[in-house]
């Protein structure tokens, strides 16, 4: 019969805000304000239906768009109308 080893234990996960403070060296101010922007101060859904049904129920649906968010990968509203073969407008039915 074999001799059973040892498994051995993965290491710790990293502290978050050691992972934040190692990466956070890359980052500058424009991007800072970037996210402020484009993501800190906007609500956010976790897909695309949430986001659509949250701007149907508010009679908001002929005005606002949805998009993914580069920074949180979560989707937003926004009243900018999306680049030409890109997103779609929210209408009620």
């Amino acid at each position: 019969m074999r001799k059973r080893t040892k498994r051995r234990d993965a290491p710790p996960p990293e502290d978050l805000m050691a992972y934040y403070l190692r990466n956070r060296e890359a980052w500058s101010a424009r991007t800072d304000a970037d996210v402020e922007r484009s993501c800190a101060s906007k609500d956010a859904y976790e897909t695309e239906a949430h986001a659509r049904a949250v701007a149907a129920m508010n009679k908001m649906g002929d005005v606002l768009y949805t998009y993914q968010c580069f920074y949180c990968h979560q989707w937003h509203l926004t009243r900018r109308p999306p680049p030409p073969g890109g997103g779609s407008q929210i209408i009620d039915e």
